[in-house]
């Protein structure tokens, strides 16, 4: 039995075994998974791109908040002084802080009854990190000799003070009268 099964069946088994093989060849038919790739075509659909467009109006937005400076106030810096108004109407304001002094000084504005209620350093600096929170409503980058810097605050009505924090010790400009307490109403 094995040498008729066994011759016969060998040869029909390798017979066999080669129309088997295009079987596998017939799975790599399914090139319709390649007709499936339109599907991902629709993913890459332009809807995206529209919320990019939303994105450059935000921009715009910020660009008219600059333009209305409300009140504008020059502030000249001068050693051991500061000049400028003592009462002020309640909204935006901007100060042209304008140092005619020799050396640099800044233009801080804090709310505070007076300047003499605020933190103070031996020397007359105001202690910042002591001041109550959000008391320390602005500042000026450090301003040079016969220059001059920009700030614009929006201060409710209350008591501030103007000050050049700069120095500190016997060299505090703030200790040496580079001060102004101002009231807003």
């Amino acid at each position: 039995m094995s040498a008729c099964g066994g011759g016969s069946d060998d040869a029909s088994n390798d017979e066999l075994a080669p129309e088997v093989e295009p079987a596998p060849e017939a799975e790599p038919e399914p090139v319709p998974e390649t007709a499936a790739e339109p599907e991902p075509e629709p993913e890459l659909e332009p809807e995206p791109e529209p919320e990019l467009e939303p994105e450059p109006e935000p921009e715009l937005e910020p660009e008219p908040e600059p333009e209305a400076a409300g009140e504008v106030i020059e502030a000249t810096l001068t050693e051991w002084e500061i000049a400028a108004p003592t009462e002020y109407a309640a909204g935006t304001i901007t100060f042209n802080a304008v140092n005619n002094g020799s050396f640099p000084h800044e233009l801080v504005v804090i709310a505070g009854e007076s300047y003499d209620s605020l933190p103070l350093e031996e020397g007359g600096t105001v202690i910042e990190e002591q001041l109550p929170t959000g008391a320390l409503i602005g500042r000026t980058a450090r301003v040079g000799s016969q220059s001059s810097a920009e700030l614009v605050v929006d201060l409710a009505p209350g008591s501030y003070v103007l000050v050049c924090n700069l120095g500190g010790g016997s060299n505090s400009h703030a200790g040496a009268g580079q001060r102004l307490d101002i009231t807003v109403s």
